[in-house]
C-alpha cells in the first residue's frame, strides 16, 4: 500500500460551522519536525480541494501536488484544509458564504484553540493556494475577502476562472480526461435524475471521486456547472464581474495545462488579460505547461516551470 502524502504531517480537525446539523470540516497539518522545536508559530498555507465543485474533501490526496506539501516542510509552514459544501445540493452562492465563515473562524475561533499548540498558525503569513474549483476559490478569497483573508500570495492550479467561453457554456460530446462521457441524451438524464433526488437541506461537503466521477463528467458535458455555480443570480460568483471592481490583489500564480479538457487553459489565460488591465502593478506569473488537468499533481517539483514558480513564491511569501 502507498504511503500518504500527509505522512510527515501530524492531523488535527476541527469543525468550523454547521449548516442544517452538517459539520464542516477543516484539517490543521503541522510538519511532525516541528513539534521538536522551541514553540513558535510558522507561516502557513491554506488549500481549497478540487473536484469540480461536485467531488473530492479537504483530504483528497489525488490532485494534491507533492512539491505544494514539500513547500511546508522545507519553510516550516502549517497545511490547512478546508472543506466546502458541494454542488447541486449547495449554489455557488453558498459555497462562497462557506469560504467566508471559514476566514472568520480562522481568525476569530482558530488562534483560541491553539494556545498550548507547541507549532500554531501564524495568520499574518498565509498563503492561497487550490486545484481547480479550488483554485477558483484561492482567487474569490483575495477578491472578495481581502481584510479577513490577509493573504500574501495566491497560486491557483488549473483554475475555473474565467468561464465565459464556449466550452463552459454549451453543451455537446466532448473527451474529459481522456474519455467520454455518456452521449447527450443519456448524460442529460443522469444528471437530472439526481438533483430530482435531492432531499430538501441535503448538505454534502464530500463526494467519492471514483463512485461519481461519471456524474461529474455528464455535468461537465451538460454545460450544467456555470448554471449551478450562478444560481439565484449572484453576481459575486463570476470572478471576472469581481475583478472589474476589486481594488486589490495579492501576488498569483497561476498554473494550467495547455491540454486541460475539463477547464480550458482560456479559464485562466482570460483571467490574466483582465487582471492586467484592472490591477495591473499585482505581481504575477503565467505557467502555462503541456498536460491535461491537474497534471501538476504528477510532477515532482524538479521542472524548472516550478523552481521558477518556487522562486516567485519566495518574493511574497513565507
Amino acid at each position: 500500500m502507498s504511503s500518504s502524502k500527509f505522512e510527515l504531517f501530524d492531523r488535527v480537525d476541527f469543525d468550523f460551522k454547521t449548516v442544517h446539523g452538517h459539520a464542516l470540516k477543516t484539517s490543521i497539518l503541522v510538519p511532525k519536525n516541528l513539534q521538536s522545536k522551541p514553540r513558535d508559530s510558522y507561516a502557513t498555507i491554506v488549500n481549497w480541494h478540487g473536484g469540480g465543485f461536485v467531488v473530492g474533501d479537504r483530504l483528497y490526496e489525488g490532485w494534491l501536488p507533492v512539491w505544494l506539501l514539500d513547500i511546508c516542510l522545507t519553510n516550516s509552514a502549517i497545511f490547512i484544509a478546508p472543506d466546502y459544501r458541494l454542488l447541486p445540493e449547495a449554489t455557488g452562492a453558498e459555497v462562497l458564504e462557506d469560504v467566508e465563515d471559514f476566514w472568520r473562524w480562522l481568525h476569530n475561533t482558530l488562534p483560541t484553540l491553539t494556545t498550548i499548540w507547541n507549532a500554531s498558525p501564524d495568520l499574518t503569513r498565509l498563503a492561497r493556494t487550490g486545484q481547480s474549483a479550488g483554485g477558483y476559490l484561492a482567487v474569490q478569497s483575495g477578491l472578495l475577502f481581502p481584510e479577513l483573508s490577509q493573504i500574501k500570495l495566491i497560486a491557483s492550479m488549473g483554475g475555473s476562472l474565467n468561464t465565459d467561453i464556449p466550452y463552459c457554456r454549451i453543451l455537446g460530446p466532448r473527451q474529459i480526461l481522456g474519455r467520454s462521457p455518456p452521449p447527450p441524451g443519456k448524460a442529460e438524464s443522469i444528471v437530472r435524475t439526481y438533483v430530482r433526488n435531492i432531499k430538501l437541506q441535503t448538505v454534502r461537503a464530500s463526494g467519492n471521486v471514483i463512485e461519481m466521477w461519471d456524474f461529474l463528467t455528464c455535468v461537465l458535458q451538460q454545460a450544467y456547472l456555470g448554471r449551478w455555480l450562478g444560481a439565484r443570480g449572484k453576481e459575486e460568483v463570476d470572478v471576472m464581474k469581481v475583478l472589474d471592481r476589486a481594488e486589490t490583489m495579492p501576488p498569483i500564480w497561476l498554473i494550467h495545462g495547455l491540454q486541460d479538457s475539463v477547464v480550458p487553459p482560456l479559464c485562466s489565460i482570460g483571467f490574466v488579460e483582465k487582471l492586467k488591465q484592472t490591477l495591473p502593478d499585482v505581481p504575477l506569473l503565467l505557467s502555462l505547461q503541456p498536460g491535461d488537468h491537474g497534471f501538476e499533481a504528477t510532477r515532482d517539483g524538479k521542472e524548472e516551470w516550478i523552481q521558477e514558480g518556487l522562486e516567485f513564491i519566495r518574493k511574497y511569501w513565507p
